[in-house]
């Protein structure tokens, strides 16, 4: 989607983020001070597809990958960005043939595809987020539920205290789990057990008094409240959710097969299978903080990747 007419030049930036369950590209413009978005752009490759029982990319997952790449090539390419950076995240960290991905988009489209860490990830994301929201009122938590992995980042008044990247994701999840349309209630409950096996790994004695949520299980949650029909990035962005209204939500999704899901405003066709998960995840997360709502950013790791690009550059 182009947000304004393009102005090639060297202020221009571009960002591709592979994950899990979606490629996202950001280009846009450094204006002295913010970010100013020219293009974004999401599709859903399912790059984490099996590799969750399999530990490798599928060769119809490498496949959807590099096809994309080239699309967003030609989009990049009309903008005649300065720099380009394209990052893989959990599906990429874990799969044991990763070179065979790097080597095919290599040759397709000339771009390195670089790992970065879950650690790294959550705080490219909290760095897009403070630049969005900036926060002086104690400590604040940014919450990135993804396809194969979920980031936590705490920081206090604006400085990183502590970081967690848990294997938590809602496609990973929704494989190992739920094998019923819709999840039947031992799924859900053995799923919400494995869950909080995982979060009780982590240390949540640190006070929190906020939460800012990203990624597409936040988002979508949003616009599932907000129905809407398209996707408004206005709309969508500093949005308010309560635990009631996720629950509400949630209880909503669980009851409905697929195909009466796929119906729901809001609710993108890629993302319809693995919402439950998503959820749960989110809800899990939520309690374990003790917090009742959450802020949504829609300007996540590829957001974070370009400013990242541009004070390396300044």
């Amino acid at each position: 989607m182009k947000d304004h007419i393009p102005t090639p030049g060297h202020d221009l930036y571009a960002a591709i983020d592979l994950g899990t369950n979606t490629c996202l590209l950001l280009v846009a413009r450094w204006d002295g001070s913010r970010l100013i978005p020219l293009a974004r752009e999401l599709r859903v490759v399912r790059l984490g597809a099996g590799v969750d029982y399999t530990g490798q990319l599928s060769e119809q997952a490498l496949a959807r990958a590099a096809a994309t790449f080239r699309e967003y090539q030609g989009i990049i390419e009309s903008y005649n960005c300065r720099r380009v950076r394209c990052v893989a995240t959990s599906a990429f960290r874990e799969a044991t043939n990763r070179d065979q991905l790097h080597k095919r988009l290599k040759d397709a489209t000339g771009y390195d595809l670089v790992e970065i860490s879950g650690r790294e990830e959550a705080k490219l994301v909290l760095q897009a987020v403070q630049h969005e929201f900036p926060y002086t009122g104690g400590n604040r938590v940014v919450a990135d539920v993804g396809g194969g992995s979920t980031e936590i980042a705490i920081e206090k008044d604006g400085c990183l205290v502590a970081l967690e990247s848990m294997p938590l994701g809602s496609v990973r999840l929704t494989e190992r789990w739920f094998h019923h349309d819709p999840p039947s209630s031992e799924e859900l409950s053995s799923a919400a057990k494995h869950i909080d096996i995982i979060l009780d790994g982590v240390d949540w004695s640190l006070p929190v008094s906020a939460i800012v949520g990203v990624g597409g299980t936040v988002t979508t949650f949003a616009a599932i409240n907000l129905k809407l029909e398209k996707y408004d990035h206005s709309r969508i962005h500093g949005a308010v959710l309560t635990v009631p209204i996720l629950e509400q939500i949630l209880a909503l999704c669980t009851d409905l097969p697929l195909q009466e899901r796929l119906e729901l405003p809001g609710l993108h066709p890629g993302r319809a299978d693995v919402i439950i998960a998503g959820g749960m995840i989110l809800r899990a997360v939520m309690r374990c903080l003790k917090l009742d709502r959450l802020t949504v950013s829609d300007r996540g790791l590829r957001w974070g990747v370009v400013m990242e690009l541009v004070e390396q550059d300044s």
